[in-house]
């Protein structure tokens, strides 16, 4: 069973901004960790580097339109080289998305701190306690939004600019020698140097990858809407990301960057425009910082997910809440590693920011090189082959230099991609199953987990059909009644029924929704969780014996309201009959509230009933 879903909500400028809510949180801490290493040659690093950033981000356009199933590096390494080398590519970029969630965290509230002086003390725990609650939103599943996106996207960039606009009519003729000085300063390093700094500044452009997660929800056609997303990011960036660099490092006084590292573009508006600018910086860093966390823990959960789907992680991975249809046990592995690295460095940048770099430029290096290989097969030999192989080199460069010089960041990644594919090796091979299922928690759980991922083949699921496959029999079984069932609700039924009834019609539609909150939502499933499966179920059973035909329903949408509008379109019906909400006002706020949504969606002769 194939469901049908408007999953392709994203246009480029949607798009974009999800992005640059990833990629444009670099710019509020990489300046000050690369200060710690390179000290005012940064901006110089910044800028050197923001060409490999371009001509990589092309390559990324071709990867998104050529996996319009999402899957980011997984995926492109799986078709160039096979599943293992995809599960490598997987692993390397958990640990890339584990470090995100760390690192954001840390500086989310660090920002927070450059105004409450007092809360300083308290980062790390801070950082850890909003880890935390954002593994409680994910699990019962908070909708990440694209309009919350462009909203946090466009501020951000809107302060951005005020920052550099404010900054270059102040500056004099003295600051401007200063900070030309430092973007020319390359030319004092020996060759060993500019690799070591250029291998580093890559850190200024993390985030890059997350447009290939989003192919499945980017509109149609995906090779124009990337293209137009990704010129977006480029010249955004651009504009950011070095020039902010080169103000901070040229602007700040020494004693400012040698205390203040954790938050430079903050006291760079406080110096170029006063208090309210400081505040506007803070206020949008530290919100774009915390949803740039919490998208590197959907993306995280997420590739936990494709893996265990493909048989390299267990099947428990999969397990859905029964609650809120959330996978709960990979939620809650993936947010519990980002707390025991902020504990383990007591949230220091420098540190996170190097370990940063493992999984960040060797997924570079997998999803560059993959397109390459899928290229050549293709026979493609033309100068854009060519750049794209230079690119490959250059990425690999960089993580071979931080793979020498930054061991910390090597033995954490290496230990975890390590011990991430002994067990996807071990899981594929079997060789935890005799040991697994001599713990009964765990076989109860490995049990349920099969159970879930059954195929529609019963005979007692037979009758589920999906929204196209109702509207083709709709002339055979016509109904203006379409009911929208969130679990067993017989006095719903009962409702339906007595219209159809009244009205002289022989059945009555029964949609089901599963709700896939998210943006990566990526593959969906073709069978109903065990929710819909009783609910559909007890709605067949209702109507036995009533002369009256029930036509169950089921689809997957990361929006109930939408759905369930968009099939009452398809199914021409005049009146949707919906139980009363049960949900409190905190899971309303969190997922939508339904019948608000339908209220603004449902055609206008179209009525909708609320039975209790």
């Amino acid at each position: 069973m194939h469901p049908t879903r408007d999953t392709r909500q994203l246009n480029w400028f949607l798009a974009w901004a999800v992005v640059f809510c990833d990629i444009g949180t670099s710019i509020y801490y990489v300046p000050g960790i690369l200060y710690g290493h390179v000290k005012n040659a940064t901006p110089f690093f910044v800028l050197l580097t923001t060409g490999g950033f371009v001509l990589l981000a092309l390559k990324y356009i071709e990867i998104s339109w050529r996996n319009p199933e999402g899957g980011g590096v997984v995926t492109i390494t799986t078709k160039a080289f096979g599943p293992m080398w995809g599960c490598l590519g997987g692993m390397l970029i958990i640990v890339d998305y584990f470090l995100t969630t760390a690192i954001s965290a840390v500086s989310g509230f660090q920002y927070v701190g450059s105004v409450f002086p007092f809360l300083d003390n308290h980062v790390v725990l801070l950082s850890c306690t909003g880890v935390g609650i954002l593994a409680a939103l994910n699990i019962i599943g908070i909708r990440e939004s694209a309009t919350a996106s462009l909203v946090m996207a466009c501020a951000a960039f809107v302060i951005d600019i005020i920052v550099i606009g404010a900054a270059l009519v102040s500056l004099d003729a003295s600051q401007w020698r200063t900070i030309l000085t430092h973007l020319g300063t390359g030319k004092e390093l020996s060759s060993y140097e500019l690799l070591v700094g250029f291998a580093a500044a890559w850190l200024a452009f993390s985030g890059l990858e997350s447009i290939s997660q989003l192919s499945p929800a980017m509109r149609l056609p995906l090779r124009r809407t990337t293209r137009w997303a990704m010129a977006a990011v480029i010249v955004t960036m651009i504009v950011t990301s070095p020039v902010l660099t080169a103000l901070a490092i040229g602007l700040l006084p020494d004693q400012i960057k040698a205390t203040e590292s954790e938050r430079f573009i903050s006291e760079l508006g406080l110096v170029v425009g006063g208090f309210g600018v400081k505040l506007a910086v803070v206020m949008t860093a530290s919100t774009l910082l915390l949803f740039a966390s919490n998208t590197a823990i959907i993306g995280a959960y997420h590739v936990f997910l494709a893996l265990a789907r493909q048989g390299f992680l267990p099947k428990v991975l999969e397990l859905r809440n029964r609650a809120f249809n959330t996978p709960h046990i990979a939620v809650l592995i993936t947010t519990s590693i980002p707390v025991i690295l902020i504990l383990l460095t007591r949230g220091q940048m420098i540190i996170l920011g190097d370990m940063y770099a493992f999984g960040l430029l060797g997924a570079f290096v997998f999803s560059s090189f993959s397109l390459d290989a899928i290229r050549w097969r293709l026979g493609r030999r033309d100068v854009g082959f060519w750049i794209g192989v230079l690119t490959t080199l250059m990425v690999v460069v960089a993580w071979g230099i931080n793979l020498v010089e930054k061991q910390v960041a090597t033995y954490f990644g290496g230990t975890v991609t390590i011990i991430g594919m002994l067990v996807a090796i071990g899981v594929r091979r079997a060789w935890f199953i005799e040991a697994l299922t001599r713990i009964p928690f765990i076989e109860r759980l490995q049990a349920r987990a099969y159970r879930a991922s059954e195929n529609l083949v019963e005979d007692e699921l037979k009758g589920l059909i999906t929204l196209a496959e109702a509207v083709e029999v709709k002339p055979l079984y016509s109904s203006s009644t379409l009911l929208a069932l969130r679990d067993n609700s017989p006095h719903l039924i009962q409702e339906g029924i007595t219209r159809a009834k009244g009205k002289g019609e022989s059945a009555v539609y029964c949609i089901y929704v599963e709700e896939w909150p998210g943006l990566f939502a990526g593959t969906t499933p073709h069978a109903p969780n065990e929710q819909g499966v009783e609910t559909l179920k007890a709605a067949l059973h209702a109507v036995q014996g009533k002369q009256i035909e029930m036509i169950p329903i089921w689809t997957v949408s990361h929006n109930a309201a939408e759905a369930i509008a968009h099939a009452a379109k398809r199914l021409d019906v005049d009146a949707v009959l919906i139980g009363a909400s049960r949900r409190s006002a905190f899971y309303h706020m969190l997922r939508g509230h339904v019948l608000k949504g339908l209220m603004k969606r449902l055609p206008r002769d179209c009525h909708l009933v609320i039975c209790n």
